[in-house]
């Protein structure tokens, strides 16, 4: 009897290296999913699934978490591990057949929130069950997520089990081990991560009130959302209203014994870049018959010459899903007249507006087209009698010859050598000395700015910054490049031997701030003394954290499983520390210590959580 198991074990292995087999039970034995080495998808099955860690680092598909790497196949269930100290992965993935798409879920709640393929999914330490469900269409996978509310209804499903052995930065383990569930807003979009309890959320300066949802893992649990108690009756929602400016609300979660974790949302009303936000719908191609529009569906802003003798020019928009409604000028177009309508146009500049809409999710996205028929006027483009921010006077005239910055309604453009202004794209610009950015509209970027996967922090005039830099309350660092600085950072400087200052004997107002740049300053001195004393020097090493938004860390800090004190200027300590009343030594890579250690040639005990036991 045996011997016949044998044999048909053995037959079954060599079967799965030409054939996919199903998972089969044999006189109590189970085998695990069997992968084939070649795959043929179906219509709505996955034909490319590529995971990689938000630091770009590829993840290769598994049987198990500590099984065989394998390829993707008929089967619908994977492993990966995520061992790096990135914050989470992206995922990218293709499915078989015309106009089917991916979606990407976080939970298997009905009600999920979608992200689309080579969106981040942020993730918290431990194990993670990723949702990879296809849709027959865009149109099916709104009739699921609206309609039907059950977001499962889908035509495939793929379960991804990630395993991330590392926290991120943003995860506070200084709280109480009691979670909310889910964290949502009505106006915005954020990624809620359990573990993490600060979101930053910028909204236009229209939205006067915000309604928030905050769900608690256990339906034991006591949630307060700005004070207000919530429960299950009014769905864990409360309304809130919004100042002009920053708005900080606390969302507080408390167990049946009484531990407690407090998530803060820093809801700015009315900033630069939030006025700029639009929802998330597209049009899928937007076309002139008498011009060429570089057409992307993020970009919102063209501009467009044409002859003087064309008075009428034909627009269409077609918008990425047929159910959205489309007007051009505020007139209705659908697919009965193919999404066309024909604008006059009068001499000199024109304004065309595109709007789609979904009025199901009430989210819209305006485009607007200028078109220049024939020649501008000053009138019409420029105010030439007022130089402002150090331009001369030769770049405010609008000369369609002009080359280099013009004035437009008390903004400056700039235009390159093919008389067109530049958009969405950076500038040096020389005379001046500094870096800018031109907005799609043309105009200069100013306060945070998001820009190919960087976030970049620019002045009031528009110049890219760099360095230390404090802003809204915070520190942060931006690079030689400008982008902002995440993780570790080691700076440098170099003392005399008998200069016994060092980096992290500063203070914190040593950082000082002029025209909203900030830079650490060099406090070390030279005197007669030192003068007359040999030239000796030695580099000292200031290590800092940035975290994930890119603040400066202070406190406690756990990387990698390893804890580290950063002072309140942010250097990272070595030596003894004395926190709460309690004591701790940090060896001299700042790992703080635990167990018995010698040091000094004394031995010293500490706790688990690193305090002395005297």
């Amino acid at each position: 009897m045996n011997k016949r198991i044998k044999k048909i074990i053995a037959l079954t292995v060599a079967f799965s290296a030409v054939t996919t087999i199903a998972p089969k039970t044999f006189l109590g034995l189970t085998s695990k999913p069997a992968y084939a080495a070649s795959y043929t998808a179906r219509n709505g099955e996955l034909t490319s699934l590529v995971i990689k860690s938000t630091n770009g680092d590829k993840l290769s598909l598994k049987d198990g978490y500590n099984g065989d790497t394998v390829k993707l196949s008929d089967e619908k269930e994977y492993f990966v591990k995520l061992t790096d100290d990135s914050e989470g992965i992206v995922i990218n993935a293709e499915a078989k057949g015309s106009d089917r798409i991916v979606r990407i879920f976080l939970t298997d709640d009905s009600d999920a929130t979608a992200y689309k393929p080579g969106d981040k999914l942020y993730l918290g330490k431990g194990n993670t069950t990723v949702y990879v469900r296809t849709y027959a269409s865009l149109s099916d996978f709104r009739q699921a997520k609206d309609k039907d509310k059950d977001v499962s209804n889908c035509e495939e499903e793929y379960e991804v089990h990630v395993k991330k052995t590392t926290e991120s930065s943003y995860e506070d383990t200084t709280q109480d081990p009691v979670y909310l569930k889910d964290l949502s807003l009505n106006k915005e979009d954020i990624t809620f991560l359990k573990q993490r309890t600060t979101y930053n959320v910028k909204v236009a300066s229209s939205v006067d009130e915000i309604k928030i949802t905050a769900e608690p893992e256990d339906d034991s649990s006591r949630v307060r959302i700005d004070g207000s108690l919530v429960d299950e009756d009014d769905n864990y929602r409360k309304t809130i209203s919004l100042d002009k400016g920053k708005n900080e609300i606390k969302i507080k979660v408390t167990d049946d014994k009484d531990n407690q974790r407090v998530y803060t949302l820093n809801i700015t009303r009315g900033s630069s870049s939030a006025g700029d936000s639009q929802g998330d719908v597209y049009l899928s191609s937007l076309e002139l018959d008498e011009a060429d529009l570089d057409f992307e569906e993020d970009k919102t802003s063209y501009e467009v010459d044409v002859d003087e003798d064309v008075s009428k020019i034909l627009v269409t928009a077609e918008p990425e899903d047929e159910e959205y409604l489309v007007t051009i000028n505020g007139s209705e177009v659908n697919s009965g007249d193919e999404y066309e309508k024909k604008v006059s146009l009068s001499k000199g500049k024109n304004t065309i507006t595109v709007v789609v809409e979904d009025e199901v999710e009430d989210e819209k996205r305006t485009y607007k087209i200028t078109v220049n028929r024939g020649t501008v006027t000053d009138d019409e483009d420029k105010d030439d009698t007022e130089d402002t921010d150090d331009k001369s006077d030769d770049s405010s005239s609008d000369d369609k010859n002009t080359v280099g910055w013009v004035k437009v309604d008390n903004d400056w453009k700039y235009r390159g050598e093919d008389g067109k202004f530049y958009v969405n794209k950076w500038l040096y610009d020389k005379e001046q000395g500094v870096y800018c950015y031109l907005k799609e509209d043309g105009f200069r970027a100013t306060g945070w700015l998001q820009e190919g996967g960087n976030w970049y922090l620019l002045d009031s005039k528009g110049a890219m910054l760099t360095g230390w830099q404090y802003t809204g309350g915070q520190w942060y660092y931006l690079q030689s490049s400008g982008a902002m600085k995440t993780g570790w950072l080691k700076e440098e400087k170099t003392v005399t031997v008998e200069d016994t200052s060092t980096a992290t004997d500063k203070k914190e107002d040593e950082k000082t701030s002029t025209s909203g740049s900030t830079n650490k300053t060099d406090t070390s001195k030279t005197d007669d003394k030192k003068e007359e004393t040999t030239a000796k020097t030695k580099k000292v090493e200031t290590w800092y954290y940035l975290q994930a938004n890119g603040t400066m860390k202070t406190g406690w800090l756990l990387d990698n499983d390893k804890w580290y004190y950063m002072n309140l200027s942010g250097a990272m300590q070595t030596g003894w520390v004395i926190d709460n009343n309690s004591k701790y030594y940090l060896d001299q890579s700042g790992v703080m210590a635990t167990g018995t250690k010698t040091i000094d040639g004394k031995e010293y005990k500490f706790t688990t959580s690193g305090a002395l036991i005297s």
